[in-house]
């Protein structure tokens, strides 16, 4: 029986789906020139592994010009979302204010992200989401 496949991209299909962010939408050689710097892989291997986001849903494909174009299925935003939501879910048991006190702990916070966070906080408990 096949696996199903997993929910959330892997990381190589999140170093397709940041360079298909970043260019729009692409054929395979466009997307494969633009994920170089991040990773030396095949341009075959780019190929298959487009093609298996397709497969699964991750990316969508345009064969009406040549050659076939391919872009993310989902914005960056809600991808990050779920991933995010999925993390919490696994490794935190739901617990919000675990995770957030780990990425705090894990990478220094500058004065610029304060900011954004206090905002954030501003914005929930004025009831805005």
């Amino acid at each position: 029986m096949p696996r199903k496949p997993a929910s959330q991209p892997t990381e190589v299909e999140l170093l397709i789906l940041n360079a298909l962010w970043e260019i729009g939408p692409s054929p395979v050689r466009e997307i494969h020139d633009a994920m170089q710097g991040d990773r030396d892989v095949a341009f075959t291997t780019t190929q298959k592994m487009v093609q298996v986001m397709a497969d699964k849903g991750l990316l969508t494909k345009d064969d009406s010009t040549r050659p076939m174009r391919f872009a993310p299925a989902m914005s960056r935003s809600d991808t990050q979302l779920g991933l995010v939501d999925d993390l919490l879910q696994r490794a935190f048991g739901g617990a919000v204010d675990t995770l957030v006190m780990q990425a705090l702990r894990t990478k220094g916070v500058s004065d610029q992200e304060l900011e954004k966070i206090n905002d954030v906080l501003k914005r929930i408990e004025g009831g805005d989401s």
